[in-house]
């Protein structure tokens, strides 16, 4: 089932311990396929608990259609497959962390 994806990187997003930011996005392929990720930060700076952080990617899916239309906020907005498949999902996650730093995977 497609769905749209909105490009909204390079934005810091604050809560009430810290804060997180989309850095990047990069495309991969897989299995004949090019699969959309981003790859962000996120850091807890403001909590009673402590502080750390980690670095993550988030796979929007497979994509169907690249930048094709912008929303009223001037964000591109592409139409994505999620990825449904675990053995698709795991060969993804792995190809993403031999080329990124990064402490998770996760799969909208």
């Amino acid at each position: 089932m497609a769905k749209e994806y909105v490009h909204d990187i390079q934005r810091e997003v604050r809560s009430i311990s810290g804060w997180y930011e989309l850095e990047e996005e990069k495309i991969l392929e897989s299995e004949g396929r090019e699969v959309l990720y981003t790859v962000g930060n996120g850091v807890v700076d403001s909590s009673c608990c402590g502080v750390g952080g980690c670095r993550f990617a988030v796979v929007p899916g497979y994509i169907l259609k690249l930048k094709t239309r912008q929303n009223e906020s001037g964000l591109w907005i592409s139409e994505v497959e999620p990825v449904t498949d675990e053995a698709a999902k795991n060969r993804i996650k792995r190809l993403i962390e031999e080329n990124e730093v990064v402490q998770q995977v996760r799969f909208l």
